[in-house]
């Protein structure tokens, strides 16, 4: 390959890099699609893994153009492995979703078993588990999910606390109101959520009803 032609495929990756996404969030929603994001992540990694097998076979002294062919791979830049990051963790909490151990509990499932197949203790699982079905909770409570449309009501977030193994399904609302709850004000798409802690009120959302009625 030309100086020249390698000169201006990196400019034009440097012009790229500065549109991708670096961050889970940028990457979250730059990839609407689970496959879209591990497309551009596995693209990344093949590109890392030739340009490494490459420097590592000139370094030996073993690098021969007609076994090794002569196609030149850039190493990635700083933001090409952030980007490998964040669209892997992307991916990651696709597969990973915390609905899929509540599902597999209202099957059936034991807390031993969904720690085995998690790969961590059950102490873990269950305090991830409640952590979840406080989101959904708060989420199913706050008039910006659809006034209820969305989420876990309370006698669905009392089971869920059941499951975790909260002495009584009574304590949803005590367990509530003593941990941070995550309030979705932004809407369906998620973007603007953030955690309260307890007893805490979503300024953000009071802003912007006094700008409504303004």
């Amino acid at each position: 390959m030309a100086t020249g032609d390698r000169q201006n495929q990196a400019e034009t990756r440097q012009q790229m890099a500065a549109s991708r996404p670096a961050t889970y969030y940028q990457a979250s929603s730059a990839y609407r699609h689970t496959g879209d994001a591990r497309e551009r992540h596995d693209e990344l990694t093949h590109r890392r893994i030739l340009a490494q097998a490459r420097a590592t076979l000139i370094a030996r002294g073993d690098y021969d153009p007609a076994r090794h062919g002569t196609e030149d791979h850039d190493p990635l830049s700083v933001d090409e492995h952030l980007e490998v990051i964040a669209t892997g963790e992307v991916v990651a909490r696709s597969y990973r979703h915390p609905a899929d151990v509540d599902q597999a509990l209202q099957a059936g499932a034991s807390w031993a078993q969904v720690a085995a197949a998690r790969g961590c203790d059950q102490a873990q699982a269950r305090q991830d588990y409640r952590k979840w079905a406080e989101g959904q909770h708060q989420l199913w409570a706050s008039e910006y999910s659809g006034g209820g449309t969305f989420g876990m009501n309370d006698a669905d977030y009392a089971q869920a606390l059941a499951r975790a193994g909260e002495p009584q399904p009574a304590a949803a609302k005590a367990y509530a109101a003593s941990h941070r709850v995550l309030c979705a004000h932004a809407g369906q798409d998620g973007r603007g959520a953030h955690w309260l802690e307890p007893g805490e009120k979503c300024t953000a959302s009071e802003a912007e009803r006094q700008t409504e009625a303004g």
